[in-house]
Formats: C-alpha cells, sequence, structure tokens
C-alpha cells in the first residue's frame, strides 16, 4: 500500500479543466438560449407534458438495450479472442479498431445497403422468394448503429484489458488469481474469481 503522499499538480489540472468548463458554458448557453427563445411557460408544465417525458423514457430505454447489446456480447468475444491464437487474429483486433475512425455517413450508408429496403439482404431474401420486414429505422437502426460502432471498441478494451493479467496468475485458484492481478484490477475484489480469465493457449 502507497504510504507516501505526492503534492497535487494543479498546473497540469489546467487544460482539462479549462475543456471541462468550455463544454459546460457552451451546453449551458445553449440551453439558456432555447429556454429563453422559446414560448412563455411555467415549469409545471414543462414537467406535465407527454411528448417531453416520452422522449425521455425512450432515451434510457435506448440507452439500456445499446449498453447491454454492445457491452454483454463483446465480453464473451474478448474472452474468447484473449484465449485463442488462430490465423487472422490480430488483422480481427485491428479491425475493431476501424470503427474508432471510421466517419459516422460512411458507416450509416454502409448499414442501409446491406439491412435497407433496397439493400442486399433484401436482394437476397427476394431472390429466395421471402420476403424482407426489417427496417432499419427507428429503434432497431438505432441499436443496429449502436452495435456496430460500441461493440468492436468494447471488445477490443476488453481483450486489452485482458492481456495486463499476469499469464500465469490463470494457473492459480481463484482465492490467489485476484492477489496476482493488478492492483488497479484487483482493489475492488468483486466478480474476479468467476471471470478472471486463464491463460492464453
Amino acid at each position: 500500500m502507497a504510504t507516501r503522499r505526492q503534492p497535487l499538480n494543479l498546473r497540469g489540472l489546467m487544460p482539462g479543466l479549462f475543456a471541462a468548463t468550455l463544454l459546460c458554458a457552451v451546453a449551458l448557453a445553449a440551453f439558456l438560449a432555447l429556454w429563453f427563445s422559446g414560448p412563455g411557460a411555467g415549469w409545471q408544465s414543462v414537467f406535465s407534458d407527454s411528448y417531453l417525458w416520452h422522449v425521455v423514457r425512450f432515451s434510457f430505454w435506448q440507452a439500456s438495450l445499446s449498453a447491454l447489446i454492445s457491452v454483454g456480447p463483446a465480453i464473451f468475444l474478448a474472452r474468447a479472442l484473449y484465449r485463442r491464437r488462430f490465423p487472422g487474429r490480430t488483422l480481427l483486433l485491428r479491425l475493431c479498431a476501424m470503427t474508432l475512425i471510421l466517419p459516422v455517413l460512411v458507416a450509416v450508408f454502409g448499414i442501409l445497403s446491406v439491412y435497407g429496403r433496397q439493400g442486399w439482404l433484401a436482394s437476397l431474401f427476394h431472390a429466395l422468394g421471402w420476403q424482407w420486414e426489417f427496417s432499419p429505422y427507428g429503434l432497431q437502426g438505432i441499436l443496429l448503429a449502436h452495435v456496430f460502432f460500441n461493440m468492436p471498441m468494447a471488445t477490443r478494451c476488453c481483450c486489452r484489458r485482458w492481456r495486463t493479467f499476469p499469464a500465469s496468475s490463470g494457473k492459480l485458484p481463484p482465492s490467489l488469481a485476484c492477489a496476482a492481478m493488478p492492483s488497479s484490477a484487483s482493489s475492488n475484489g468483486r466478480g474476479c474469481a468467476g471471470t478472471f480469465p486463464p491463460s492464453p493457449r
């Protein structure tokens, strides 16, 4: 356990604090501009607006589904990529980073060209005599786009984090594996017995 006290370097925090303050100021200015330019209404009418609460509920529901569908499969995929070595593994991990630099418009047009009504899957279904009923618009389209962007990034982050664990700790009993983990990963002491990845094969 570290006992030495180091002075806080406020000078190093200044760029981050300035950027955070600037972002908060821009967001607050935009909110105030919309608030004062809108029609006069009291706070009660705002909180009783059914459309506003519908948007809030939809936003939380969509965000929860996006996080669950993106991060859930990414954990198992990262675990498989950590444990196994196969041809093309490095290329797959590099492709997972492509979504970080891929322009959003390119990704949107790509999703539409595959899942749209005139996309590749629709043409394949029509050639087989089936009906293509999936629409990339609405909630399903938002989830599809979020999974496309977020699941590869979550997979790469989990796989990179697991590579920081000692390779020999996978051969230890669960009670000792937590002790061999990095201090930042084992500080909470929760869930390491069941989720700690074994050593690569």
